[in-house]
């Protein structure tokens, strides 16, 4: 007997249309009325992250190469003449978290004070506080189309708009080159300290410091860390950035990523060095890795030192002058190679994120790989324009054979 193999197809597939600056703040101010029952006094917005390469090198003092999304998150957000702090959420009501609205006072928050998803938002009051700036109580209506929890720094966003929003209300006059670094650091200590979520800062500063069109090359060397505006030619030479949205969200839980953390600090203290950046600066840095006796340590580090000299190349070649069509095939390897990197080394990747890189690949796209912290989550491929919709349909395809659920894409 001859085994027939059901050639499933999917539907259409589903895009996820970011808001025009407009609608966001108009659903922003509308939250608020509906809300507080009067209008707010500014609107502020941050956009979602999208690391082109690099991926787990901040935490190392390493480099990455990032770019913003055109979905944002929006706050508005109006002083208090009172010490109280009342922050609602769109998200947190369709998600049904049981939280449709936080309220307490600014003068008793404390890191492990505030639970859920509010303690993102008031964690940077707090940090802004501790900082020895001064403000009162602030009511916060947050509306967001940057998808939550898949590698897109959704946190980073709600908390940059968070930023912008009291440093307009409190007038701190923060909203500048040297105070949105400042804005940044100040995110960081609100999910690494005050939320209780370890962070290097490379959405924070992404959020506040990539303007949309350009490329960032963020250096964590020293803090703060120092950003480099790259131009990004994509658009120019007909070709886009496709993020594919698994739907699984990624979930930190269970420690897998504070085991890498610790695992870098491990290879460090065996190295005798403060950073793996350091071996990666260094002669001869694959083969001091590979004397790291443990394997999974020693893998954990040849990632790291791997994903900084990629970050260099595709930097190089992003501001090179050879043919256009050279410089992206050699950018879209480097893309290839960093999610083999991330999937075997760093072990991070999914059966879905596997498919959804591989798909890319049998399509034609130049290069792709997973996003974010991984376990879940999306991945980026870079395509031909001419070409978005086909491997869309390709990629959801090949998901509907292997049972997953079907994606979800969106454009950078």
């Amino acid at each position: 007997m001859t085994n027939v193999v059901a050639d499933v197809r999917a539907e259409a597939p589903n895009w996820n249309v970011a808001w025009t600056r407009d609608e966001g703040a108009d659903r922003a101010r509308q939250l608020f009325r509906d809300s507080f029952a009067y209008e707010p006094a500014t609107v502020k917005s941050a956009p979602g992250r999208v690391t082109i390469i690099g991926e787990h090198t901040d935490y190392s003092s390493g480099l990455a190469l990032t770019t913003v999304l055109d979905h944002r998150t929006y706050v508005g957000a109006a002083r208090r003449d009172d010490d109280t702090v009342r922050v609602v959420s769109t998200e947190a009501r369709v998600a049904g978290t049981g939280i449709e609205m936080w309220t307490g006072k600014l003068a008793d928050v404390a890191p492990g004070s505030v639970a859920s998803w509010p303690a993102y938002a008031v964690g940077v009051l707090w940090a802004l506080v501790e900082r020895g700036f001064v403000g009162s109580g602030i009511d916060i209506a947050i509306d967001s189309c940057v998808p939550m929890g898949v590698g897109l720094a959704s946190s980073g966003a709600l908390t940059a708009a968070v930023a912008l929003a009291a440093d307009a209300c409190w007038g701190l006059a923060l909203d500048s080159d040297a105070g949105r670094i400042e804005l940044a650091e100040l995110c960081v200590e609100a999910e690494s300290t005050f939320v209780g979520v370890p962070t290097a800062g490379l959405d924070q500063h992404t959020a506040l410091r990539c303007r949309p069109g350009e490329a960032l090359l963020i250096d964590f060397r020293s803090p703060p860390p120092r950003a480099y505006p790259h131009p990004l030619y994509f658009p120019e030479y007909g070709l886009t950035l496709l993020i594919i949205n698994t739907r699984a969200p990624h979930d930190f839980s269970d420690g897998q990523y504070a085991e890498r953390w610790a695992a870098c600090q491990a290879a460090c203290a065996e190295l005798n060095v403060g950073s793996l950046r350091e071996v990666a600066d260094a002669p001869h840095a694959l083969r001091r890795v590979d004397g790291i006796t443990e394997e999974v340590t020693r893998k954990r580090a040849r990632h790291v030192v791997t994903e900084i000299e990629r970050v260099r190349l595709v930097s190089a070649e992003l501001s090179g002058t050879a043919p256009a069509h050279e410089r992206f095939v050699t950018i879209g390897k480097a893309l290839y190679r960093s999610h083999a990197s991330l999937d075997v080394d760093y072990e991070i990747s999914t059966p879905a994120l596997n498919d959804a890189v591989d798909a890319a690949f049998r399509a034609g796209a130049l290069g792709a790989r997973l996003l974010g912290g991984g376990y879940g989550g999306c991945a980026m491929a870079l395509v031909r324009r001419t070409q978005v919709q086909r491997t869309a349909e390709l990629i959801a395809d090949a998901f509907a054979q292997a049972g997953h659920e079907p994606p979800e894409f969106l454009m950078s």
